[in-house]
């Protein structure tokens, strides 16, 4: 659940905690399960997981796409192997004209979201088609087929 990340035996990541991971003070055979509003809200405003969601927005604009159901279809496939269902397809195009419009309304907004993170944006992207995207792509990656479950 995390390749480079530091583990502290006396403060352990709020990720990683969230996520069950075990204290390592004493060997652990089988870490315990859990599925609470908590790891939800992890993945969906922590960090690490925003700035994940920036790097498939930007993937998402760099696709040479003619409409905004295609760059979905692109993504949706991206993550998930699969076409989109013709509902989801609508929901997060909705979403993404949604997000635009507020984006638009708030640009201080969209700089604030597509700030998050330490990996450089492209400056060349509009921030608030950006933002938009991102929010769509944290959708995406928030689907249970994408997240990992055991």
């Amino acid at each position: 659940r995390g390749v480079y990340t530091h583990w502290q035996r006396t403060f352990l990541h709020p990720m990683l905690k969230a996520f069950d991971a075990p204290s390592r003070e004493e060997c652990t055979a089988q870490r315990s399960r859990s599925n609470t509003p908590l790891q939800a809200l992890t993945l969906l405003n922590d960090p690490t997981f925003v700035e994940a969601a920036r790097g498939l927005a930007v993937r998402m604009m760099q696709h040479d796409a003619a409409t905004a159901a295609d760059r979905v279809r692109w993504a949706y496939q991206e993550a998930v192997s699969r076409p989109p269902t013709a509902e989801m397809e609508r929901i997060l195009v909705e979403v993404y004209e949604k997000h635009r419009e507020e984006f638009r309304q708030a640009p201080a907004s969209a700089q604030e979201l597509t700030s998050v993170g330490v990996a450089p944006k492209p400056e060349d992207l509009d921030v608030v088609e950006l933002a938009a995207w991102t929010n769509v792509a944290r959708i995406i990656l928030n689907l249970h087929e994408v997240i990992t479950r055991y």
